[in-house]
């Protein structure tokens, strides 16, 4: 499997308003495949939000290295791609307008750009809010868009830091699926954080867990299925459950161990 990227012993460090100095993350070294999708776990404040914004290119104050195979995309593709836990549409603008602006650095004639938005419109579930302002929508359709934007750019490298997390339960798998479907279709390579481990599981190849601060990795896990995957009959399989208690005990000492840390 050639990489798409590779991190090297990558060190992240916050002063305080106190000047104390908390070491986030700690000799992170991981090589992410080409078309890969890597799932990260581990407690609150390991610093797996950290390490996607570093990635991202939305903070270059770190030590060690990130070394890239994607230099260029094609013209109709966005480089890299983001979606954020917080709400990140533009207030002003219409859903429609919120994926067009998204669309802007493409070379896309008009009726590709249009046929993009319709589709992941609809692929979200919000095909019949186009012409909608954001505070018109709910929090978790405001996130709906967010992802359908970032979607529609069909990035080569798509960084989720717990996207689907304020989505009802129904709409979160069903997101899960699209999810699948749609990076069948674009072989985006993907690096995806959340605290749902089922989640974890049921869209990566692999996940890694982190332990407490300072963030390192503990573990990384294959997910032994492949691609083309059924989300509800997936979740009956006794390997996924195996997995899933696996990693659920992984996380849980790291949560126990932060917990004591921060007594």
């Amino acid at each position: 499997m050639t990489a798409a990227l590779s991190v090297s012993n990558l060190r992240k460090v916050f002063v305080t308003r106190k000047n104390a100095v908390i070491e986030a993350i700690a000799g992170v070294s991981l090589e992410i495949g080409e078309s890969e999708v890597v799932a990260i776990l581990g407690p609150s404040g390991c610093g797996k939000s950290s390490l996607l914004r570093i990635l991202a290119g939305l903070d270059d104050e770190y030590e060690g290295r990130i070394d890239w195979s994607l230099s260029k995309a094609p013209d109709d593709r966005l480089l890299g791609a983001t979606v954020f836990q917080a709400d990140s549409t533009m207030p002003w603008m219409t859903v429609e307008k919120n994926l067009l602006i998204g669309l802007s650095g493409l070379r896309l004639s008009p009726a590709m750009a249009e046929a993009r938005v319709r589709e992941n419109l609809a692929l979200v579930g919000l095909g019949g809010f186009r012409r909608a302002y954001p505070h018109e929508l709910s929090g978790g359709m405001r996130q709906r868009v967010a992802i359908a934007r970032a979607l529609a750019t069909h990035p080569l490298l798509l960084l989720m830091d717990e996207p689907l997390a304020a989505l009802d339960a129904q709409t979160r798998i069903v997101m899960q699926q699209e999810l699948i479907t749609i990076w069948q279709r674009t072989h985006s390579t993907v690096v995806y954080v959340t605290h749902d481990i089922a989640e974890a599981v049921t869209l990566a190849d692999r996940v890694v867990v982190m332990t407490s601060r300072p963030g390192r990795i503990k573990a990384i896990r294959s997910v032994p299925f492949g691609r083309d995957r059924d989300v509800i009959a997936l979740r009956r399989a006794p390997a996924f459950r195996e997995l899933e208690a696996d990693l659920w005990t992984m996380v849980t000492e790291e949560v126990g161990s932060s917990l004591t840390v921060d007594a």
